[in-house]
């Protein structure tokens, strides 16, 4: 699906900033490169009097697009591999918390509010002798910027440069979520078609959100979407999506709306799915299901 919060079992983690692991078939064997040193550096021009600085323990709202690093170019930019910018939707991280890699970790404390900040980072900051495949959408399509480039991947070993803008600082972390214990399954529409089973492969639209007890509907941020576009086709069943799905769908029938609250270890887990699913959250989808074959 779309985003950097895609419910593919399989998938990696949709931004390539997170601090989880690689998820690609890539060879970790390639050969060592040589790594720049990690570096930062600053543009305050549109800092304010008085502006508020990011520190480890607070709640940080930030724009980003990363690069892996390419020594051969006067900007040292190579291909694109994500950006926040070019979907604009900043991301919210809390800082020390291990929500991102190391060379976030240190290179993001210290930044003021509206301040933009380079960093170089070698591979040991970054994801190591890891690698990760380009973004992809629900039908395998690697996503593209605005331009229509499409992102690359991320080769084991690869020294990364980021451009962050801090949007905000918030002195208090979000209060933890009380997430529910069970998968919970509620019929909006009920359908009069074909029945969902397991071996079937389906059609759907969903949306996703990050769940929370903090708002009436339960619905935190958005993560992911199908409605407007493509729908998500899959097979119940057979482990091509988050167990909460394979559990929760079936049942259905053509032509209804589901709603399902999945608890973290029927999602993602401590793991998450940074930056757009946090470690141990707990998911609300609203599916409908268009076919059965």
């Amino acid at each position: 699906m779309k985003s950097k919060f895609h419910i593919l079992a399989a998938l990696v983690c949709a931004a390539a900033l997170t601090a989880c692991g690689g998820g690609s078939s890539n060879n970790n064997s390639t050969p060592a490169v040589v790594q720049p040193a990690f570096s930062t550096s600053d543009n305050n021009s549109a800092v304010l009097p008085g502006a508020v600085k990011a520190e480890a323990g607070k709640s940080i709202t930030v724009h980003y697009t990363g690069w892996l690093y390419d020594a051969s170019k006067g900007d040292k930019k190579g291909g694109k591999f994500d950006s926040s910018v070019d979907r604009g939707q900043p991301i919210n991280i809390v800082l020390g918390t291990g929500q991102v890699i190391a060379g976030w970790e240190q290179g993001l404390p210290g930044m003021l509010v509206g301040s933009k900040r380079t960093l170089v980072i070698p591979a040991n900051l970054a994801y190591g002798a890891g690698a990760k495949d380009a973004q992809k959408d629900a039908s395998g399509n690697v996503l593209k910027g605005p331009s229509g480039v499409p992102y690359v991947g991320i080769p084991a070993n690869s020294a990364l440069l980021f451009e962050i803008e801090l949007i905000s600082v918030n002195s208090v972390v979000p209060p933890v979520d009380v997430f529910p214990p069970a998968l919970v399954k509620t019929d909006l529409v009920v359908g009069a078609g074909a029945e969902a089973v397991a071996g079937k492969a389906l059609t759907v639209n969903y949306t996703g959100w990050v769940y929370t007890s903090l708002t009436s509907d339960n619905k935190g941020a958005k993560f992911d979407s199908s409605v407007g576009g493509k729908p998500f086709e899959f097979t119940l069943g057979a482990g091509k999506v988050i167990k909460g799905w394979d559990l929760g769908v079936v049942g259905m029938k053509v032509g209804g709306t589901r709603r399902l609250v999945i608890p973290a270890d029927l999602a993602y887990g401590a793991a998450g799915s940074p930056p757009a699913i946090p470690a141990n959250a707990s998911l609300l989808f609203e599916i409908e299901l268009l076919t059965v074959k």
